[in-house]
């Protein structure tokens, strides 16, 4: 049951899926949940994945991506969408670690980011639409590989940086980004393993190393410019990762 709850705690923290209210929303079960976030990311992929199968009977392959999309969205609140907005208005109207930071935490959209979210978003549709050329079944593939990857991609992240609001010590996102121990990265890591594999076959590797090429380029510019890392950070990185599974698929690397 312990391992149920921190799943439960996973899912509510990543989805706008409803939870038993029995599961609660401590800071310790959020740190101890990490492992279980590619499960989550499973889970939005597979719901994704079925949605697409359906919708491409009705409509085209570039409709029912939007769809999806739009649908994706919904499950998870665009939290990862809303981060990522967050931080590109941070880092590109920041001069320095001060600025950065209290534009991220203004909750209105500047010009960085809303330009950035349409773009991230249209390049991800585009990219599904270059995979449906190989069929509904890629797609599906496609959308798990990215998710799972998506929120693994948190794990190193908050294992390797510190958390950058030191001006915040008894933050809820402070005691999380000090949650991933080596044992948690490693089980994390090695369902992540499983599930890309099972998605992609022989196309994992590639998907694999494009992520993990993003998490890192990510991880060592979020460190230069703020000293570690945010929330907002972190989602960031997740959106970054799944539209780099979502273009290299597209292109057909995995193929070579």
């Amino acid at each position: 049951m312990r391992q149920v709850r921190l799943l439960l705690t996973a899912v509510s923290f990543l989805t706008r899926a409803p939870c038993p209210r029995w599961v609660g929303f401590e800071a310790h079960d959020l740190a101890a949940s990490t492992p279980y976030f590619p499960l989550v990311g499973l889970a939005v992929g597979l719901a994704a994945g079925a949605l697409y199968a359906g919708a491409v009977v009705l409509w085209p392959p570039w409709l029912a991506v939007a769809l999806v999309t739009a649908a994706t969205v919904w499950m998870t609140g665009g939290f990862h969408e809303d981060a990522l907005a967050d931080s590109l208005d941070g880092f590109g109207g920041g001069w320095d670690r001060a600025q950065v930071l209290a534009i991220m935490k203004d909750s209105r959209v500047g010009a960085y980011g809303a330009l950035g979210l349409v773009l991230a978003v249209t390049i991800k549709i585009a990219a599904l639409v270059g995979v449906a050329a190989e069929g509904p079944g890629a797609v599906a593939r496609a959308l798990i590989a990215g998710h799972v990857l998506a929120r693994w991609s948190s794990l190193p992240l908050v294992w390797r940086y510190p958390y950058a609001r030191t001006e915040e010590p008894e933050a809820r996102s402070k005691v999380f980004a000090s949650s991933v121990t080596g044992p948690r990265l490693a089980v994390g890591s090695a369902l992540m393993l499983v599930f890309v594999g099972l998605a992609l076959g022989q196309r994992g590797p590639v998907a694999l190393a494009a992520a993990m090429l993003v998490t890192v380029a990510a991880g060592r510019y979020f460190h230069r410019r703020l000293g570690g890392i945010t929330g907002d950070c972190l989602g960031a990185a997740n959106q970054l990762v799944e539209l780099a599974v979502y273009l290299t698929l597209a292109a057909g690397l995995s193929r070579l």
